[in-house]
């Protein structure tokens, strides 16, 4: 699939979604979703709680073991997940399950998928290989169907280093916060190049305005298949709402409200942690007083052999 697409895709998708919601913002209560710059902040300090778990020095710099590591532990997780027999290999069967779960937990992932499949099979470019075979393609390395954790941690270091020596832009060695926001910034950029050039198909340098009307009509398309739930050609307004609701929860979800008793809000309100939340107590094992030993029972006295029957009197 072409990255214009796929950058289109998500942007007029989310327009799409929420355009109907503007004027029922009443009704879905869309004031108390977060802003545009509550949204970044939020993101932002998921970034920065990020790098403060992979920097584990705590020096404000992460090196390229600790970006190996963190990312190590990041695709671990659902590399056990889907290691289910925990043999630390993942075959097709665990793979396809694991990725069924998440889809079902994810109504508007597998609306995408499912999409993304069906325009492929109507495409005339009928090689074009599946997105989750070429995943599972680049991971399998010895082409023998599964992925082991030798594999999954060889591609993860190699890509790690690539973009760690990409990003070090003062070559120390080192990964500054400043250096990972311009890294990001510059994959914005590169992916937003690399757009323009799938667009500009007599390769001129310039969009003329067929070229532009068809880089905005492709991805058009592919978005008005995700929001066709019953793929009948039309776009109804019950899938409008359903489509909506599925974007407003999928905002919500981003939200995590700060607790009472958090040290901000302590702070802020003056209060004591059991004046906002009941306060369990543990009890101390007491490390001066020494273990009792338990007291084995007795063991049982031997029971008193049977008394043997008198012999039989001789005659005389």
């Amino acid at each position: 699939m072409r990255m214009r697409t796929i950058i289109g895709m998500g942007v007029l998708s989310l327009g799409m979604v929420a355009m109907p919601g503007v004027a029922r913002a009443q009704e879905h209560r869309l004031q108390d979703l977060p802003s545009p710059f509550e949204a970044i902040r939020l993101l932002q300090n998921v970034g920065r709680t990020m790098f403060i778990a992979a920097d584990v020095n705590h020096d404000g710099l992460l090196s390229q073991k600790e970006a190996i590591d963190a990312n190590n532990t990041l695709v671990g997780g659902f590399f056990f997940q889907a290691d289910r027999d925990g043999n630390g290999v993942v075959t097709q069967e665990e793979a396809r399950a694991v990725r069924e779960t998440y889809l079902s937990q994810n109504p508007w992932a597998r609306y995408v998928v499912d999409t993304v499949r069906a325009q492929r099979k109507k495409s005339q470019n009928s090689n074009q290989l599946d997105p989750i075979q070429s995943i599972s393609a680049l991971l399998d390395s010895n082409n023998d169907k599964q992925v082991q954790a030798t594999e999954l941690r060889e591609l993860i270091q190699t890509t790690t280093q690539s973009i760690f020596a990409a990003a070090d832009t003062n070559r120390d060695g080192q990964m500054s916060p400043s250096e990972i926001n311009a890294a990001i910034a510059g994959g914005v950029r590169s992916l937003a190049q690399f757009a323009f050039q799938q667009a500009d198909t007599d390769n001129n340098g310039a969009l003329s305005r067929a070229e532009f009307d068809k880089s905005i009509v492709e991805p058009a398309h592919i978005v008005f298949q995700i929001l066709d739930l019953d793929h009948n050609g039309q776009l109804s307004q019950q899938e409008a709402q359903q489509n909506e609701r599925v974007l407003i929860s999928q905002l919500r979800m981003l939200q995590l409200p700060e607790p009472a008793n958090s040290p901000t809000n302590l702070i802020e309100s003056g209060k004591l942690p059991s004046e906002v939340a009941p306060v369990p107590s543990f009890s101390a094992p007491n490390l001066n007083q020494p273990r009792q030993r338990q007291q084995q029972p007795a063991p049982a006295a031997p029971a008193a052999p049977p008394a043997q029957p008198a012999p039989p009197a001789q005659p005389r």
